[in-house]
């Protein structure tokens, strides 16, 4: 009995699964983003999606980072940090910029509406900040 009750209470509990917020600022003209655009974004292949130009891609440090690369480019960290050093060698491109915080994040956001970036915290309704790509893991 003590059993089937254990069953019934896991299948009926709500599952929860950690995700990534892909965000920019409400002032930003991108209302949407595709798994793949924002790979190619992070990945500096391209800086313009739907003719809208990002001038500034947001990085985080640390296991978010590990998360996010791994869900969106499939890539471990360590390929992805082997990817841009190739491309900062090459002198053809640099690294996006890496923050430690989802708050710095969203400050970085709030001063530059052509900017994108990814968290792991939702933002506030009324943050100034929206979600363009959720991503579940």
């Amino acid at each position: 009995m003590r059993t089937y009750l254990s069953l019934l209470l896991l299948l009926f509990t709500p599952y929860s699964v950690a995700g990534l917020f892909v965000v920019v600022s409400e002032q930003s003209q991108i209302n949407r983003f595709e798994v793949d655009d924002i790979a190619d974004v992070y990945l500096g292949r391209t800086k313009v999606l739907d003719s809208l130009y990002i001038n500034q891609v947001i990085d985080r440090k640390g296991e978010v980072r590990r998360r996010f690369f791994m869900s969106v480019t499939q890539m471990r960290e360590s390929q992805v940090n082997a990817y841009w050093a190739k491309l900062k060698f090459s002198g053809s491109m640099r690294a996006p910029e890496q923050v430690e915080s989802d708050s710095r994040v969203f400050e970085k956001l709030l001063a530059n509406p052509q900017a994108v970036g990814y968290t792991a915290e939702r933002p506030a309704i009324d943050s100034g900040i929206k979600v363009v790509l959720e991503i579940n893991e």
